[in-house]
């Protein structure tokens, strides 16, 4: 009896162990086959319309707060349809394998592309000004954590610090990459399972 409570718990520990290793591996995994520009690798952990519709509800989230009480609220529907003419196809465009591979060596892609996309929604056309980059292509995973028990946060930066945030979810016995986000110095992204 005492023996098959022990190899119960340790069977517990083992499958326990491994769920918390899994999305750590598949984080590591993701920036590795970033870094080696393996474009058919780093496609296999990326779930792509998760991901796209995800970037999109945050974007349109901000447009609103951007617009803030200037806009009817019988207008806001149209504004965020006449928004999605334009954001579905950026989407498309820059979230793709290779889109990702660059971002995760250095960044420099996401942060033109943010800039480009807030420029019009800023008083006088101002560009946001992130955070500079001092060197491209040594972005590396420096922490991880849950979020819940099906997601997982992972930071991604150099030296400087954490400027990228990866959000895997599981799916079935996998972990895919759902959501990715700046990071901004001033204030932590809250992932709100978008």
């Amino acid at each position: 009896m005492k023996k098959g409570l022990l190899v119960s718990a340790l069977l517990l520990a083992l499958f326990a162990g491994g769920y918390a290793a899994l999305p750590w591996y598949t984080a590591k995994q993701i920036v590795q086959a970033a870094e080696a520009e393996d474009i058919e690798r780093l496609q296999g952990y990326i779930d792509f319309p998760t991901l796209r519709e995800n970037l999109k509800l945050r974007l349109q989230q901000r447009l609103r707060e951007s617009m803030g009480e200037s806009v009817p609220e019988e207008l806001s529907e149209l504004l965020t349809a006449g928004a999605n003419l334009f954001i579905v196809p950026i989407l498309n465009q820059l979230v793709t394998p290779e889109g990702i591979g660059d971002l995760l060596r250095g960044g420099k892609n996401l942060r033109e592309f943010e800039r480009e996309l807030y420029r019009d929604s800023l008083p006088n056309g101002e560009s946001p000004e992130p955070a500079p980059i001092d060197r491209e292509g040594d972005w590396r995973l420096l922490s991880w954590h849950f979020v819940d028990i099906n997601h997982v946060a992972a930071d991604c930066g150099d030296d400087s610090g954490a400027q990228l945030r990866l959000i895997l979810q599981r799916q079935g016995l996998h972990w895919r990459l759902v959501d990715i986000a700046l990071l901004d110095r001033k204030e932590e992204l809250k992932w709100t399972g978008i």
